[in-house]
């Protein structure tokens, strides 16, 4: 399905109903008991489209990488209650940028008629890049996707339909109203993790971007390789990435903590964490410094593998390997390797994953 958008997202009448709902355009209303809802969509394309003319011209994955960092940024719908005719509150589904890669990285936040955030929705389980109300599927072709996946730009995606958010956040107004929303689904103030080692505060001072070559390896019988299958990911946003729950993200920089507990022996030194990215992905951890610099040369420990079957979830190990070079005035993980747990020689890498670093 291909689409010219700078064709197809011309200016249309919309209904702007204050300053703070500029773009936006009322796609909805219904009653919750006495309650009037409105709602309101901004289409993310439009607004890309004004920043970037160009846009019909990128590649592919360039304009997958401007859709993610505009939705991740920024409010997609917008539901008002009211009564009398009086504003109530707002709900508005917004980005979470601290949620680099996650499947579900929408936030609910939740004001108050005077424009005040009162609090914000955490675990909602919202997400996607195409959503039913954008301009692209008002049509009566662009319907029949609506909750369907389809190529777009290169990459099958699923094309969000608008019931389901629109269930979950009336049930969240519902409780809202009886004050009874479950106090684990309401987002905690996020505190800075100071870092552990000197190149970790370096690099949040001084990497631009990180583009990384991950690399998926298949071998035949006898052990040579077979088959070879690269991506490419960039990264503007290490501290945001390692303190994620991505596992390329936290396993290509694992960012340790100024709390965590460490024990040295001679050039090593072992690290017992006490962060639950850290956890979720890696233990056993040892780190080697150069017995000259000082500097950090290599990671190793065991990669937890996280699976899930008919009967629950499941993790198994694997060999965990992360070689560092200099970059600037710190060695930094320039080549990251995980191999099957048995491969006592590190010979059959599973993947391995090749950084290069952008300063500022």
């Amino acid at each position: 399905m291909k689409f010219a958008l700078t064709m197809l997202l011309i200016t249309i009448s919309t209904s702007i109903f204050s300053q703070d709902l500029e773009n936006f355009e009322q796609v909805d209303k219904f009653k919750i008991n006495d309650l009037k809802v409105s709602v309101f969509f901004k289409d993310p394309l439009k607004e890309i489209i004004k920043k970037y003319p160009d846009f019909d011209n990128k590649e592919n994955k360039e304009k997958h990488e401007i859709l993610s960092g505009y939705l991740h940024n920024n409010t997609l719908y917008v539901f008002q209650t009211f009564k009398k005719k009086k504003l109530i509150k707002s709900y508005k589904l917004t980005g979470n940028p601290q949620k680099v890669k996650s499947r579900n990285y929408f936030n609910l936040d939740i004001y108050n008629n005077q424009d005040k955030v009162e609090k914000s929705i955490d675990k909602l389980n919202v997400g996607g890049s195409f959503f039913e109300h954008m301009l692209l599927f008002q049509s009566t072709e662009g319907k029949k996707f609506i909750g369907k996946g389809i190529q777009m730009w290169g990459f099958i995606v699923m094309i969000q339909p608008y019931s389901p958010i629109k269930e979950k956040i009336s049930e969240l107004i519902k409780m809202d109203t009886s004050n009874s929303i479950p106090a684990d689904l309401i987002a905690k103030e996020q505190i800075f993790i100071e870092p552990l080692f000197e190149y970790q505060k370096y690099g949040l001072e001084n990497i631009k971007s990180r583009t990384k070559t991950i690399t998926v390896y298949q071998y035949d019988s006898i052990g040579n390789i077979k088959n070879k299958y690269p991506r490419v990911e960039k990264d503007t946003s290490l501290y945001l990435s390692s303190t994620s729950k991505d596992l390329s993200s936290v396993t290509s920089f694992p960012y340790f903590s100024k709390s965590d507990t460490i024990k040295r022996a001679g050039k090593y030194i072992y690290i017992k964490s006490g962060l639950e990215n850290i956890n979720h992905y890696l233990k056993d951890i040892r780190l080697t410094e150069d017995s000259i610099t000082g500097q950090i040369i290599k990671i190793e420990g065991k990669l937890i593998i996280h699976g899930y079957n008919k009967d629950g979830h499941y993790t198994y190990d694997e060999i965990y390997v992360a070689d560092f070079g200099k970059i600037g005035n710190y060695n930094f993980p320039k080549k990251i390797k995980y191999y099957p747990i048995d491969d006592e020689y590190l010979l059959k890498p599973r993947i391995i994953t090749e950084i290069e670093y952008e300063l500022k």
